[in-house]
This record gives structure tokens, sequence and C-alpha cells, in this order.
């Protein structure tokens, strides 16, 4: 047993060098990568062996410790760059066989509550560590507290487990994970990134009837697996070899087949006739944006940008994309403004070309106009007062000036908006310190589209292009093509920026609209009506992809009717928890009576 002890510190001890090491490499290093990933797992996974969770203690230490861990690696796999989605129909198994074990191993209630946040931190940690490297404080605060608000489905279901059969068991676990999934792409605090269905997103084939149910029906197709992978392990551990059998084939291998064939079938029909199409030059600057961005000066980036503008308009593109917040635009100078006359020279030997931009805009007031929703307040050193607002934004430029502006509007939570900033204003300090805002940047209440003659775009913004449904507003507003403009360069060279790729595939399938992408750096290129990329670049390479776009303007079931699968399974769980309060109290009377 002193030997089993001395290898756990000798455990703990590795895991805290290769904290610290990490740790260290960042304060020296300008850019990160894959060192926050180091830092997090190793401190977090020391921490719980440290509280007592042993990998090398008895039976129920060992399983409290690597179930939780299983879940969590499990989980992370289904996700980008990995191409096995299906891996997920596993992720929460360990889980729920923990349950199970309850008596026999003397689980309390707090332990399965900690297990589930011990899993959900470490899947946050292995497929989201790169957050930190946008801001180091703004990444452990995002995978702590989403991690913990995993954590409310799985204890709503702890709560239940003891209370009704295997069905209404069953619609809990999935009705409870898929409201949460819901509820977290619609409100303020929103980080929706590790939604089940957007697993799907690594290997499109597979994924092609969400243009009927979104990512919402990938999530019920994954956790219904897992529930029928628990069910079908837990017979056979019971002893009940042959209805194991049975259920793999005659229930399993259903779920798991059926929607896969379906998609294939999908996958192979002919695409939606083009309405239109367009000659689009997407633009892959490569500016760092930590260091060259800002450090760069602008007249250079922009005579840069110009240059490779210059050059796709020669290759005969009739749209230019550039990327988020690539053009800073004071909007209330008009055709004053020296980046948009700038850009109106290049264009004019072009008079049927046009450049949609990702603007970096603000605009000063007039002390008559000022609009209070999100103003900001400057006084120079002459105690003279600016009331101005801040926007991440797009632009349509002509050769006559700019056109449209749209203003980007799922913003990300820290970063561009303080969220219940009425009821949080106590964080205001903590917000300024994570490089966030309080006073937030413009938004616009519909989304809309850019109009070239009888051609629609819609202009989507870095971190709108994970929300599906949202997407809904730009197609009524007329498009028939998707332009992502984004700045994927934040992340460094890890998986983020390709999860963010891979996620717009989705977009495409859910509408069938061909998408043209481009970053800052990143991956700059297209995506067509089935989710496949075309025309990638690599990461920290400047380039120029030319292709034709096609726009149609037909609409989908999911474009007509958006997450319905979402909001029955809210009602589910509203149903389900006033049941459950229901039992409740009837149980509570009968004991009342009984004494």
């Amino acid at each position: 047993m002193k030997n089993l002890q001395s290898y756990k510190w000798l455990i703990i001890g590795l895991l805290l060098v290769v904290g610290i090491w990490s740790s260290v490499e960042m304060l020296n290093r300008p850019l990160w990568g894959y060192l926050p990933l180091f830092a997090f797992w190793s401190f977090w996974n020391a921490l719980i062996i440290i509280l007592g969770w042993d990998p090398l203690g008895n039976i129920k230490q060992r399983l409290l410790f690597f179930l939780p861990l299983l879940s969590g690696i499990l989980l992370t796999l289904a996700f980008p760059p990995f191409p096995l989605p299906v891996i997920a129909m596993l992720g929460f198994v360990p889980l729920l066989l923990m349950i199970d074990q309850r008596k026999k191993h003397n689980f309390s209630n707090r332990d399965l509550l900690f297990a589930g946040y011990h899993a959900f931190i470490n899947w946050n940690i292995l497929a989201t560590f790169w957050v930190a490297n946008t801001a180091f404080a703004a990444g452990i605060f995002a995978i702590v507290v989403n991690s913990l608000l995993m954590l409310i489905p799985w204890a709503l279901f702890l709560l239940m487990k003891n209370r009704m059969g295997h069905f209404k068991l069953a619609l809990a676990f999935i009705a409870f994970w898929m409201s949460f999934e819901f509820l977290h792409h619609r409100w303020e605090l929103t980080w929706p990134w590790l939604t089940l269905g957007n697993s799907l997103s690594g290997l499109p084939f597979i994924a092609q009837w969400y243009e009927y149910t979104g990512t919402m029906g990938g999530s019920l197709w994954l956790l219904g697996g897992n529930w029928w992978l628990y069910i079908i392990l837990k017979r056979r551990f019971d002893g009940y070899r042959l209805s194991a059998k049975n259920l793999f084939i005659y229930r399993f291998l259903p779920w798991l087949m059926i929607p896969v064939g379906f998609s294939a079938l999908l996958y192979f029909q002919e695409d939606i006739p083009a309405s239109d199409t367009v000659k689009v030059a997407v633009i892959q600057p490569n500016f760092e944006p930590h260091y060259e961005k800002f450090t760069i000066p602008y007249a250079q980036q922009l005579e840069l940008m110009a240059s490779q503008i210059q050059d796709a308009l020669e290759e005969g593109a009739e749209l230019v994309v550039l990327p988020e917040t690539m053009i800073r635009v004071g909007l209330h100078e008009h055709e004053s403004d020296r980046s948009i006359h700038r850009l109106q020279q290049v264009l004019e030997s072009y008079p049927d070309a046009h450049i949609i931009a990702g603007l970096n805009s603000h605009y000063i007031f007039d002390r008559e106009t000022i609009d209070p929703n999100f103003l900001r307040i400057h006084v120079n050193a002459a105690r003279d007062t600016t009331f101005w607002e801040s926007h991440n934004s797009a632009g349509l430029i002509d050769r006559t000036g700019l056109t449209d502006v749209y203003f980007k509007s799922k913003l990300v939570p820290g970063a561009e908006i303080f969220p219940y900033a009425n009821l949080l204003f106590f964080m205001e300090g903590l917000v300024d310190q994570l490089g966030g805002s309080t006073s937030g940047v413009r938004t616009q209440p519909e989304r809309s589209a850019f109009k070239i003659g009888t051609k629609g775009f819609a202009p989507v913004i870095c971190y709108e292009s994970i929300f599906g449904e949202y997407h809904q507003g730009y197609f009524e507003a007329g498009a028939g093509a998707i332009l992502i403009m984004t700045n994927d360069g934040w992340w460094d060279n890890t998986p983020g920026h390709r999860q963010h790729l891979y996620f717009g595939t989705l977009r495409a399938i859910e509408y069938r609209k061909e998408i043209a992408r481009s970053a800052i750096t990143g991956i700059s290129g297209f995506i067509d009506q089935r989710g496949r990329i075309l025309s990638p670049t690599s990461y920290e390479e400047k380039a120029i992809v030319i292709r034709d776009l096609h726009l149609n303007y037909h609409k989908t079931f999911y474009a007509r009717n958006g997450d319905i699968l979402g909001r029955f399974m809210l009602l589910i769980s509203l149903g389900l928890i006033l049941l459950w309060i229901v039992m409740e109290v009837k149980r509570k009377d009968d004991r009342i009576t009984s004494l």
C-alpha cells in the first residue's frame, strides 16, 4: 500500500511538473499553441488526485477518477479535427454505468455529481483549450463556467434517476441535455461550441439530414445511441446476454444505420439548381492578430489589401470578400473616410465589381444625436469629451463608396458583450481585466442581406457562423449564399480554427447554400451544398482563392421551421420536471398520512 501511495505522489509530481513547465513556457513565448492544454489538463487532474480520487486507490476511487476521464476523452475524440463523430455515442456511457454502481461501490450523490463535472471539464479542456490563446483568464473562465453549465442537465437527470422507469429516464437524459443545448444558443452567456450535433461536422457525409433537423437532430441521434449502448452493456453485465444481443441488433444498429443510410441518399442527390453565379475571390492576408495586426501600420496593411484586391480583380473576380475587422472605417465620416476612398480607387476601373469587407467600424456622435444603447465616452487631455460607439461589422462597397452596413449581432461573451450587465454589475472590473468590453458593440435586431442587383449574400461574421437557426433571418432577407468573414488566428495553429471551419459545413447542409469563407489567417476557401470544403488555404498563408459561387433561394425544411426538435425537447423537459414535482409532493403526502 505504501508503494502505491508513493506512486500516487509520483503521478501528482509529474502532472505538476508538466503544468508548471507549460505555464513558464507561456510566460516566455509570444504564441502558446498547445501549451494551455498541457497546463490546464495537468493542473486539473493533479488537483483531483490530491482531493482524494486516487487512480491507484481502492476500486471506488479508481472508478471515480477513470470513468469520467474516459467520458471526457471519448467526447473530445468525437469532435474535429478527429473524423470520428460516432464515438460520441460512447461519451456518456461510462457516466451512466457509474450510476448503476451506486450501491455496489457506495457512490454518494455528491460523488456522481462531481464525476459529471470531472468528465465535462476534461472535455472542455481537451476540446477547447485553445480559447486561452485569445486571453488566458478568459479561457479559464470559459472552461470552468461551461463545465458548470453542463452540470445542470446532468444534475436534473440524477435527481430523477430513482424516481422514474427506463422510458421516462431515457426521455429525461435526452431532453435535459438537448434543452440545455437549445437554451445555450439563445442567451447572452452563450457558448454552444460543444453542441453534440456539431461533432458530425468532422464527417459531413453522415450529416446530410441536417437540412431537416439542424444540429439538434445530431444531438438526438448521439444521445439516443448513448442510451441504447448503456442499456445493452447494463443487460450484459447483469447476465442477460441474449437480451443484450437482441437490443444491439434490433435497436441500436437500426438507430445507428438508418440516419447514415438516409444521409447517403441525400448526399448523392443532385444539387439545388443555381439561380445566379458570381465569380468570388476570398482574401487571406495572413496578419497574425496578437502582434502583426496591431503593430504593422494600418496604412501599410491597407495597401497590402488593396494590392491583393487588385490582383483578384485582374483575375476576373466580380466580388472580393475580405476578413473580419480588416478595414477600419469611421461611419460618421461618410465619403471622406480614407479606407473607403482607397477601395473606391481600386474599383474605379471595374465598374461592375464589389467588395464585401469585415469592418472595424465606429461612429462619433454629435451631441444632438447621441444613442445611449452602446455609448462609449472618451475624455482627452484637453478635457474634451467624445461620445462614440464601436462595431464589429461588414460593409458592401462599390466604386461609389460604402453602400450598406451589417452589424454583427451574435457577440462573444466578455470580449464583445458584458452578459446581463445590470444583474452582474459587480463583475465590470473583471470583464475589463479579461480584455472585454462593458459597453459592448452595436448590434441590429434582425438579420439582413447584402444585395448586388438580384443577388443576395448573407454577411456572417465569425462567431455567428456556429448558430444554425440564427441564419434563418439572412435568407428571409433575400440571401442566396453565405459569406463568412472571420479572424481565426487568435487561437494560434490549434484545432480551434479547424473546428470553426468544419462547423460552417453544417450551415451549408442545413440551408443547402454555398459558402465563401475569408479568414485573416486560418483557413479560407469555399464550401458546397453538401458540406464539402473546396480550395482550402493553409494556416499562415497569404492567399487569394477564386471560384464560382452558386446562389439559390430554395428554402429547406430547416430553413422554414428552425430548431423544432429543441423546442419539443424543452417542452418534454418542463413536463418531466413538473411530473417529478407532483411525484415528490405525493410521496411526502403519503409519508405524512402513514404517520
